[in-house]
């Protein structure tokens, strides 16, 4: 079954032209004025080709970007060009109709700071973008997938507020323990600085170590799918190692892979794929 997933997400990815046969689902930019910000966030949502307003959606995900990016990047050809992914999976029967969004988070990296993120995103943007899209999460399936320090944001969030997701994704998450290591974009961003300087005290504070006791309680726990690029230049593969012997430890289960690659788009863009397409195939699997 997991060479049938390899092998599928490469014929997606090595494509160079699209089947005609494939529907394509729609990109739209729209932007919100947050009552918690005080100022206007734009964000880029993606429809499937079936989506239809009168019809509950059921499956949703929630795309967080890197440092040093914006709601453009999942959505940008050369980049996270989620849209044809999502088509050419849809088309193929690996994962149902879902939509998509990717906020600006900036380099916040989703965390309250100055500048209260993650308060924004969980109880301000999602019921937001779910309400306009006519979500029904007690039908169907909540999905978060987040690159580098996007990976970052999903891992704490999911841990935080557990019961929100069913399955998270994590692409080469800058989740260093205890600290990051000094080519880490984290050490200069507003966020973890204390007069204009990186805090380690900062940054040991939003440490995910934090809220695995969270996890730990929570009435459901989601899947989580990790991976790395076994030439990542960021030191990323001993985060993702560390991480999962914290989860075995504490008895959560995980999936991790450490794949050919580095720290770009071209690795994030088929370790997405084949760990989406997973998630569906364990939910049929355990359906049955």
């Amino acid at each position: 079954m997991r060479i049938f997933t390899t092998l599928l997400v490469c014929l997606l990815l090595c494509s160079c032209n699209e089947p005609e046969h494939v529907p394509h689902g729609s990109v739209l930019t729209k932007s919100l004025k947050s009552v918690i910000l005080n100022r206007e966030i734009g964000y880029n949502m993606y429809l499937p080709a079936s989506f239809n307003e009168e019809q509950p959606l059921l499956d949703i995900i929630y795309l967080l970007h890197g440092h040093g990016g914006d709601h453009h990047d999942w959505f940008e050809e050369e980049e996270g060009n989620v849209a044809h992914l999502l088509d050419s999976l849809i088309a193929d029967g690996a994962i149902p109709p879902m939509a998509a969004v990717s906020i600006n988070a900036g380099n916040s990296w989703y965390v309250d700071s100055k500048e209260k993120m993650e308060r924004f995103y969980l109880d301000e943007f999602l019921p937001h973008f779910e309400k306009s899209v006519g979500y029904k999460h007690k039908l169907g399936n909540r999905n978060m997938a987040g690159n580098s320090a996007g990976g970052y944001g999903a891992l704490r969030f999911s841990l935080h507020r557990s019961e929100l997701f069913n399955s998270v994704i994590l692409l080469s998450p800058a989740a260093y323990e205890p600290l990051p290591p000094a080519i880490s974009s984290s050490r200069k961003v507003e966020a973890f600085a204390f007069n204009g300087k990186f805090s380690d005290s900062l940054w040991r504070s939003y440490s995910y170590t934090k809220r695995i006791d969270e996890l730990l309680l929570a009435n459901k726990r989601p899947q989580f799918h990790i991976s790395v690029g076994d030439d990542d230049n960021y030191n990323i593969v001993p985060v993702v190692t560390s991480l999962q012997q914290l989860f075995l430890k504490n008895g959560v289960s995980c999936e991790l892979r450490v794949t050919n690659g580095g720290h770009d788009w071209q690795t994030w863009r088929k370790n997405f794929s084949e760990a989406l397409a997973e998630v569906y195939k364990s939910k049929t699997a355990s359906a049955n």
